[in-house]
């Protein structure tokens, strides 16, 4: 396939604690073991990505020394790593520890970047909202309605934390989703001809939605995933499902995306 642009992994919900035993009842590892094996895991690929692309919840709380051990996980990452926002996330340690800034710092942490022509737009969906909602500002719809208005061949990727559109089931549509995702949706639309995906995670699960053109993916977290079945209204974990992450190949008219799990050894940790 020659006409391949680049190739990236996404990931998501790592949610990495400082304390290197915290977890959560329903899950087989802890976070921090979970992030290590898949850095583990893409070190290791028969093939090296462009870049890591991480949809948020990078640390199970909002403080520095969370960010100090996320760092220290994904410093050993071979590729570039690339950062959105989550609702568990804050933007401003979150660039300046992970992303080692001391000026620019921006809240809310909205980025654009090219790699080998393809465009990547992050946004973060924190706004204040109910439950584990996200939402947008104006400001941010009217930054974004920018770029997917201008005269501008290159691929297109968003990247966002929330789930954007509904997805058939309470738990996500009432207490998760982006509140203002159909504006978000319709500020996306006059790009839908160069965009090759939007991705994000919040949802602990590999989910595909299709409306007007316009692919949204989220990926499994590093951590445990949820059962979400059509009527169901609380959290539940799937004590079953195994972790994972996804290889996305972005084509000049076309994204491929393989979905992998892998094991962890919950006894030791990666050095």
């Amino acid at each position: 396939m020659s006409d391949i642009l680049l190739r990236f992994i996404h990931i998501s919900d790592t949610h990495i604690s400082a304390d290197p035993h915290y977890n959560d009842d329903g899950a087989m590892h802890t976070p921090l073991i979970g992030a290590q094996s898949v850095v583990h895991e893409i070190n290791h690929l028969p093939f090296t990505p462009d870049f890591v692309l991480h949809t948020g919840d990078v640390a199970y709380n909002p403080d520095a020394s969370a960010y100090d051990t996320a760092r220290d996980v994904f410093s050993a990452l071979n590729v570039p790593i690339y950062y959105v926002v989550g609702n568990h996330d804050y933007a401003e340690p979150l660039q300046r520890v992970m992303l080692g800034r001391t000026e620019n710092v921006k809240t809310p942490y909205d980025d654009t970047f090219e790699v080998k022509g393809v465009q990547i737009i992050l946004m973060d969906s924190n706004r204040p909202a109910p439950n584990y909602c996200g939402r947008v500002s104006d400001e941010q719809l009217a930054w974004l309605d920018g770029f997917c208005r201008a005269d501008d061949d290159r691929p297109l990727i968003v990247a966002v934390h929330h789930n954007v559109l509904p997805m058939g089931s309470p738990l996500w549509d009432e207490k998760m989703k982006m509140v203002n995702g159909e504006a978000f949706h319709r500020t996306l639309l006059p790009a839908r001809d160069r965009l090759r995906g939007v991705f994000f995670g919040h949802v602990h699960q590999n989910t595909d939605t299709l409306r007007d053109g316009i692919l949204y993916t989220s990926a499994l977290s590093t951590w445990y995933q949820f059962h979400n079945y059509p009527d169901q209204v609380d959290f539940e974990v799937d004590r079953h499902a195994g972790p994972g992450y996804s290889i996305v190949t972005v084509t000049r008219d076309q994204t491929f995306i393989r979905r992998y799990r892998y094991t962890v050894d919950a006894g030791s940790l990666i050095e």
